[in-house]
């Protein structure tokens, strides 16, 4: 089984990466992100192994993750919420717009040769 959990990083003033699971009492920090991550990541598995070798049951994530997206320009400025993929974009790569153009409804995937 697989579950996913959020995780927040965050620069601080000083310099130092902190990261944290939302819903869980789980907090590293460190001085670069790599050194963040890996610290939270044996710190969630650590937790997990714990809580299985008691045999309580499994935390499952609680937190819901958005993004505001804000234009400034005008007065005031727009907040929007918006899913997370909004984060990702909604570029393609020349490849895979043509192929959509070329397969119309079945889809955009290139063919392989």
């Amino acid at each position: 089984m697989t579950t996913s959990y959020p995780i927040v990083f965050e620069r601080e003033d000083s310099g130092a990466v902190s990261a944290y699971v939302p819903g869980l009492p789980l907090y590293a920090a460190a001085d670069t992100p790599a050194q963040a991550e890996r610290a939270i990541r044996r710190l969630l598995a650590a937790y997990l192994e714990d809580r299985a070798s008691h045999r309580t049951p499994l935390a499952t994530p609680r937190a819901t993750i958005k993004v505001a997206r804000v234009t400034t320009g005008g007065q005031p400025p727009v907040v929007r919420i918006v899913s997370i993929a909004a984060l990702l974009g909604h570029a393609r790569s020349a490849a895979k717009a043509a192929a959509a153009r070329r397969n119309g409804a079945r889809g955009g995937r290139p063919r392989s040769k």
